[in-house]
């Protein structure tokens, strides 16, 4: 025991201490970079960036510079709504070759059709405390006791934000214990820090006026007992939702079929059915080919939380024959974005937002119904190029960045 305390000791007074701990400015930057040169590190490309710490303070802590990602221009893709029809274009953050033109060739054939339509289904935010009692009596005893006081606790936890409107309280039941699925809209807003804010306010009103109505002590509570799914691809938030619940929807012609992706609609419907036979076998959440190709490099250009990729990636791809040709739908019942706060404030990310007229206040909706004609029309083109042979050539020609010898 004693030479592990001693050990641990000299590993303590050996670990090395970065300067500047999380402090953003220029001299801790200065000095962080300093230290790695005298750690044998030269990073000459890294440092060289155009954020000042005062953009950034917010955003990132022990700052050292920025990476590049190359950004490629989606559309023209015709977006149909109630009243009018538009050409509509968005920025992809990528550097995987033939992704872009993928999009595109989605976007020519769906416009040439007649364009995509896409509706807004319901966006919301979910936060979910967790209480834990002695007994399970005490855990129904406090489910009925949110209940009748939603109320209150709404009044108690919209105090803390301009934005988040608590719409629901759902309790389930765990062994000895009660996880609180607070469920908000906010606005523009992606949502996930302001509604951690309003929901642990909230907790801790609960966590002291359940006591003292009841004499039942909760024994401990956390801010998240991982009932929300946040940043997680799960069922709940397929079949519930989370983020924005969008759909996307086009009717492609036999002639533009054939013109545009030089394949026929019966290659699809083949490979459709025997695609989706297999998924479900394998257990596969939710049916699509590569939607999330679409969504992280609008995410990467538009300053979202890269870390919500992989639930918002959750989609759902329908296909059917009509007389006239296809018709393709497509299912996003958990894309987490936002068009204010976060990443979307810089001024790259905010000019990438402008050009999808997504900056101004209100844009929400009309953000994440880009996002899913985009995502609709690469699926679309990826699925055309499988059945069509064309896939591997596509990226032999556009997407292998082969090293030199």
């Amino acid at each position: 025991f004693c030479y592990l305390c001693v050990y641990t000791r000299k590993k303590m007074e050996n670990y090395p201490i970065v300067p500047g701990r999380g402090i953003v400015t220029p001299q801790a930057t200065f000095d962080r970079l300093e230290f790695l040169k005298s750690q044998g590190y030269h990073l000459p490309l890294l440092t060289q960036s155009d954020f000042s710490p005062e953009q950034i303070s917010k955003n990132i802590e022990s700052y050292i510079g920025s990476v590049n990602i190359p950004v490629g221009l989606l559309g023209p893709l015709c977006l149909n709504t109630e009243d009018a029809s538009e050409y509509v274009f968005a920025p992809a953050a990528t550097t995987e070759g033939a992704l872009v033109a993928s999009i595109n060739r989605g976007a020519k054939v769906v416009s040439l059709s007649g364009g995509v339509n896409a509706h807004v289904i319901h966006q919301k935010m979910i936060r979910s405390p967790f209480f834990l009692f002695e007994r399970i009596s005490q855990c129904i005893t406090f489910k009925n006791w949110v209940s009748k006081h939603f109320d209150q606790i709404k009044n108690n936890a919209e105090q803390y934000s301009g934005h988040a409107c608590l719409n629901a309280i759902e309790a389930a039941i765990t062994g000895r214990g009660v996880h609180l699925r607070f469920i908000y809209s906010t606005g523009d807003a992606c949502g996930q820090n302001m509604t951690t804010k309003c929901t642990w306010h909230a907790a801790l009103w609960i966590n002291e006026n359940f006591e003292i109505q009841t004499q039942v002590k909760p024994l401990h509570f956390v801010i998240e007992g991982n009932g929300s799914s946040d940043k997680k691809a799960s069922q709940y938030a397929i079949i519930r939702g989370r983020g924005v619940h969008v759909v996307a929807e086009c009717w492609l012609t036999e002639e533009m079929i054939n013109r545009v992706l030089r394949v026929k609609s019966e290659d699809f419907l083949r490979y459709y059915h025997t695609s989706m036979t297999i998924s479900q076998m394998d257990g596969m959440m939710g049916y699509n080919i590569n939607a999330v190709n679409a969504i992280a490099a609008i995410f990467a250009a538009t300053g979202q939380d890269l870390a919500s990729i992989h639930e918002s990636g959750n989609a759902n791809i329908i296909l059917e024959q009509t007389d006239e040709g296809l018709y393709f739908c497509l299912h996003l019942p958990s894309l987490v974005v936002g068009t204010i706060g976060g990443g979307t404030m810089l001024p790259r990310q905010r000019e990438a937002l402008g050009l999808m007229k997504c900056a101004k206040k209100g844009s929400l909706h009309r953000f994440a119904r880009m996002i899913a004609a985009f995502a609709l029309s690469l699926e679309i083109s990826t699925s055309a190029a499988i059945v069509g042979d064309q896939f591997v050539a596509a990226h032999e020609k556009l997407g292998r960045n082969k090293p030199l010898e």
